[in-house]
């Protein structure tokens, strides 16, 4: 009986080495879900399909960023990965886990949790679609960035990444990687040749995919010649309906809720385009040696009646803007990251068009033209605000210093006109026409109380217009200059006005800046009414 004990001991003790030399027994993290919106695995499709002499079902994993992961959003027609779609045209005898995180780089995503996850969990047999692109180009963030015109030897690249970080890594355990090249954005005028198309002034992001797949004899899934091809063939009009848009708008009726396509979403595919890049993604798995045994036999293409909106959508009054997806007109154009343009309130017309004469752009960098010099564009008057804005994004409890040079290139000499820095609740970047809005605002700037005095240091608080302790006799001229600063600490915002040698300070307490906006802020360069003005030597802190 002991010697029976005693082997039984020594089997055990046996099997726990082995277990530990293999690596650690306890299962993978789960899928995090970092970022608003983001549901990874739930493209999870379990099947009955085993790996031959596994007795296991292969597991084809996805990673990539928002055009291939899952969302869950209040959009009128909700933003979806393609990824979610894509079990949709494979057997079940394969399982499909959806790692993709929206906002990720080939960079930046082997610092999440689903990473590890796929580090983990993938095995021999197994299959790996890769589809990163869109947020490697984002120059002006190295945590995200990657260089596609360098080689993919060179550890900065974008092909190095691609390679060491997935491909090696599928190849080492055993799975197949599958390269996917970038879906490409709408364009309003069917141009791909740009960064629609994600040729980028660090490279050509789809060349470089097709370049490391040659070199490394990886399959490769060229979505991008696919889906330009597939939007010129259509035109724009057509094109757009595979993508998202954020706000619904009553139709001429009153009462029947219809898409707003001022607020279409450029990049990210709805449930319709994201069925379509599916079905052709699939329609490519299938000539592919191995994986093509799971794509199933008939493919059927979706149709516009795959297009339907959010069940129970409610029209908002208001919606932060989708700076992510922001595609200015050109009289809107900022090159300084995290900088947009826009105007919006009572506009007199649409400030989309240039017709209208909004600017708020950046004429060099770090130079930006705001107003505009209609006189009868944008007002600052007792029940309502219409203005160009050149603004930036911050969190709704953010304190911060601004401070900016301002010169008048255009005065228009009437009333209620005004320019300056501007700190306020809300904001609109997507506005068609003419409505009215009297947002809760501070700004260190001035205003023409008439067309002989002008006040300095207005702001707006539930509703009303007080036109500051500050008047001065005259109105502003050309080439007149100020010094403008704004200053948030908690409760009490700091506006100060440097004009002809003298200082005005004015304190605002308490100005409720949450309730139209409750997540952010927006601070910026604002004109109107025949005031075009010049902005320069930008300086903004965060205190925290």
């Amino acid at each position: 009986m002991k010697k029976g004990i005693v082997a039984i001991a020594l089997m055990l003790l046996v099997a726990m080495l082995t277990m530990t030399a293999c690596g650690p027994t306890t299962e993978p993290p789960t899928p995090d879900e970092p970022g608003t919106g983001d549901q990874p695995g739930t493209g999870d499709q379990p099947g009955t399909g085993e790996q031959p002499g596994t007795g296991e079902k292969p597991t084809l994993y996805l990673v990539g960023d928002s055009t291939v992961c899952a969302f869950t959003d209040a959009y009128y027609y909700p933003r979806y990965g393609y990824g979610t779609q894509l079990p949709e045209y494979l057997t079940d005898g394969i399982n499909v886990v959806n790692l993709a995180l929206s906002g990720r780089s080939s960079k930046s995503f082997t610092t999440e949790a689903n990473y590890q996850t796929l580090l983990d969990s993938i095995k021999a047999g197994d299959y790996l679609l890769i589809s990163f692109g869109h947020n490697d180009q984002k120059a002006d963030d190295a945590a995200r960035f990657t260089d596609a015109s360098k080689d993919h030897t060179d550890p900065t690249s974008f092909g190095y990444h691609l390679y060491e970080y997935y491909v090696k890594v599928a190849q080492e355990k055993g799975a197949t990687p599958i390269l996917v090249t970038p879906i490409v954005r709408a364009d309003s005028d069917d141009d791909y040749t740009g960064t629609e198309g994600h040729i980028t002034a660090t490279g050509d992001y789809r060349q470089a995919i097709l370049d490391l797949a040659a070199a490394k004899g990886v399959a490769v899934i060229d979505m991008t010649t696919i889906t330009r091809e597939q939007y010129e063939a259509l035109g724009y009009d057509e094109a757009v309906k595979y993508h998202a848009v954020t706000k619904g708008k009553y139709d001429t009726d009153g009462t029947t809720v219809i898409a707003d396509m001022v607020s279409v979403d450029k990049t990210h595919l709805n449930i319709y385009g994201a069925k379509y890049v599916a079905y052709r993604l699939a329609g490519e798995l299938a000539k592919i040696d191995g994986i093509k045994a799971y794509v199933k036999e008939t493919l059927t293409e979706p149709t516009e009646a795959d297009l339907v909106p959010l069940e129970d959508y409610v029209v908002p009054d208001y919606m932060a803007p989708n700076l992510e997806a922001y595609e200015p007109v050109d009289h809107f154009v900022t090159t300084t990251a995290g900088w947009y343009g826009t105007a919006f309130g009572n506009t007199g017309g649409n400030p989309q068009s240039a017709s209208n004469g909004y600017v708020a752009k950046e004429t060099a960098t770090g130079v930006f033209q705001v107003g505009t010099p209609n006189t009868g564009k944008g007002k600052f008057e007792s029940a309502s605000d219409g203005f160009a804005f050149l603004f930036t994004q911050l969190d709704a409890d953010a304190n911060f210093t601004i401070t900016v040079e301002a010169k008048i290139l255009n005065a228009g000499g009437v009333k209620q006109a005004g320019f300056g820095l501007m700190l306020r609740d809300d904001c609109i970047i997507d506005q068609n026409d003419k409505g009215t809005i009297s947002t809760n605002y501070a700004t260190a700037g001035v205003l023409a109380n008439s067309t002989s005095e002008m006040r300095l240091n207005f702001y707006r608080r539930d509703g009303e217009l007080n036109k500051s302790e500050h008047p001065l006799d005259g109105l502003y001229a050309v080439d007149d200059t100020f010094t403008l600063t704004l200053t948030r600490d908690g409760d009490t915002i700091t506006a100060t006005v440097v004009y002809n040698g003298e200082t005005y300070e004015t304190e605002v307490l308490d100005l409720t800046l949450n309730n139209r906006d409750k997540d952010y802020i927006y601070i910026g360069m604002f004109a109107n009414r025949g005031t075009v003005v010049e902005f320069s030597n930008v300086q903004l802190t965060i205190n925290d």
